[in-house]
């Protein structure tokens, strides 16, 4: 079943938001990042936009995609928007590494969004 626009445009949010979590975090290390507080915030902010992104997804489009771990996407963004003072620097890091890695390469399982990014003529890696 093909995805609606509205989720479309959420995927592609997301995948967005990964790529810039990618180009934040790229060749640094956890230490660089521990005493940047810019890129920090940043990533934080674009951890918060695939978490928002996610739970405007249809659950129908969710359910679909049940490798997506969507609540704890989700929860990650409210943990971020709501409990600010208790947000580990280790926990931000961590998520950049692996589990980004594997929800980019999930969402580049969906032909949509590979047929997206073929015609805007962006690398899928």
């Amino acid at each position: 079943m093909p995805l609606n626009d509205r989720d479309l445009a959420f995927f592609i949010d997301i995948l967005e938001c990964i790529r810039d979590i990618k180009d934040f975090t790229s060749g640094i290390s956890y230490y660089d990042f521990e005493k940047d507080k810019i890129r920090k915030l940043a990533v934080e902010r674009q951890l918060e936009v695939i978490g928002q992104a996610a739970n405007k997804i249809s659950k129908e489009t969710q359910r679909l995609f049940q490798s997506i771990p969507w609540q704890y996407i989700i929860g990650l963004r409210n943990k971020l928007a709501h409990d600010y003072g208790e947000i580990l620097v280790k926990r931000i890091w961590d998520i950049t590494r692996k589990p980004i890695d594997d929800l980019y390469q999930a969402l580049l399982e969906i032909e949509e969004l590979k047929n997206y990014l073929e015609s805007q003529g962006k690398e899928k890696t």
